[in-house]
């Protein structure tokens, strides 16, 4: 899963991303727009009795209230890593 993670990277148009391999994670910020105040993101590879799973964590570089844009990055990132690796959702 870790080689999958520059993919969720691209996807969510992350800039400056920082590759911890010894730690198991990447960090990266997204930019301001219009509608976005641009995030930090953090995510960390875990095992998991299945195998591997990911931990994310967002959060606001300006502002108080992100709207659900955090829950939309990590899914959007989640979504490019699955489809890196072969994974197919539940339907």
């Amino acid at each position: 899963m870790w080689q999958a993670l520059p993919n969720g990277v691209t996807a969510v148009k992350g800039k400056n991303p920082f590759y911890d391999a010894a730690a198991g994670y990447v960090t990266f910020s997204t930019s301001m727009g219009l509608f976005s105040y641009g995030q930090t993101v953090t995510v960390k590879v875990e095992r998991t009795p299945e195998g591997s799973g990911l931990a994310i964590q967002t959060s606001l570089k300006f502002g108080f209230v992100d709207w659900g844009e955090g829950k939309r990055i990590a899914r959007k990132f989640i979504a490019a890593v699955g489809t890196a690796v072969g994974h197919t959702p539940a339907a």
